[in-house]
């Protein structure tokens, strides 16, 4: 048990790194499928 609940906290922290990772590296969904023609906020 002690296992599993270690695996979701890795699994937790990993997806919140790449999520603020991807985003400030420009990798996000909305820079990469957006053209020069379209307005993000």
């Amino acid at each position: 048990m002690k296992a599993m609940m270690t695996a979701f906290v890795a699994i937790a922290v990993i997806s919140v790194g790449a999520w603020y990772g991807l985003g400030e590296l420009g990798f996000s969904a909305a820079d990469q499928t957006s053209g020069s023609a379209v307005r993000l906020n």
